[in-house]
């Protein structure tokens, strides 16, 4: 959106390079209210040109945001953009220009809330596959599953956009990558987000472990407090989580890694707690 200096994009791309940073998910645009993309990229492609010098083994994924359900200029509400076919073509050409004119890597698109079954988002990423050059990488984010069991300690209401694990399959089965969000649970006790969060991985990576694609774990080191996040929702939390659910799963070899969401507010005791044994 900015422009950087070239110590700036060095800066950052050693710092990735330093923590062992496979995969950069960079923030391109998003998909504004009057279905048009936020015009937040003039600096991309010199961005990817420039930290691809500094640091070529780093995958980048060109980060495309979709509100499904808006309020339009017009006053009218659309609860999922997805069922036009005119916006899935747009979202497609969206995500080509980001390889063929931005220099990213691949596309990384993050839609919310997707009701679960929900057969538009299937026929997005289709339409984002055809329209993206042969061999190009198409990841995507999943929401969190919903429980088939008791976890928490507090009653857990079922929630729309939670995914079961048929549809968390069929999602993986049009993706390279998929990243499961373990946040936004809703949760105020760290033991019940503990709890929760091992569930999410056992159950994810049993559903997953057949099948060819790179699965990882998203964990939230966010700051900001909402009625979604709370601090229990802690990096901590979350690797105990993911400790316990690959320990209880029969597939953990689904599991490929993690993915730490934002970047811009890890701290430095957080990544000390990344590195500890």
């Amino acid at each position: 959106m900015e422009a950087h200096t070239d110590a700036e994009i060095a800066a950052l791309a050693t710092d990735l390079t330093m923590r062992g940073v496979d995969h950069a998910y960079v923030y391109v645009s998003y998909l504004k209210p009057g279905d048009f993309f936020n015009p937040t990229f003039d600096h991309a492609a010199t961005f990817t040109e420039r930290f691809r010098d500094h640091a070529p083994e780093i995958h980048l994924w060109a980060w495309i945001g979709v509100p499904i359900s808006v309020t339009q200029p017009d006053g009218s509400r659309v609860e999922n953009r997805l069922t036009d076919p005119e916006i899935r073509n747009q979202i497609a050409v969206f995500s080509a220009m980001t390889i063929d004119e931005l220099g990213f890597d691949g596309v990384h698109l993050n839609a919310e809330l997707i009701p679960n079954d929900d057969p538009a988002f299937l026929a997005t990423l289709s339409a984002i596959r055809l329209a993206l050059p042969p061999d190009t990488p198409l990841s995507t984010t999943a929401h969190a599953l919903r429980l088939t069991k008791s976890v928490t300690m507090i009653p857990y209401p079922t929630i729309r956009h939670h995914g079961s694990s048929d549809y968390l399959r069929e999602v993986a089965r049009l993706s390279d990558q998929v990243v499961l969000m373990m946040y936004d649970s809703g949760l105020i006790s760290p033991a019940d987000y503990r709890q929760w969060s091992s569930y999410q991985v056992q159950a994810s990576t049993e559903a997953l472990g057949d099948l060819e694609v790179e699965f990882l774990i998203g964990i939230s080191v966010s700051e900001e407090i909402t009625p979604s996040h709370s601090v229990a929702e802690s990096l901590a939390n979350g690797l105990a989580g993911l400790q316990a659910g690959l320990a209880q799963s029969s597939a953990p070899q689904a599991f490929d890694g993690i993915a730490l969401y934002p970047y811009w507010e890890m701290s430095a005791d957080e990544w000390d707690l990344l590195n500890s044994p």
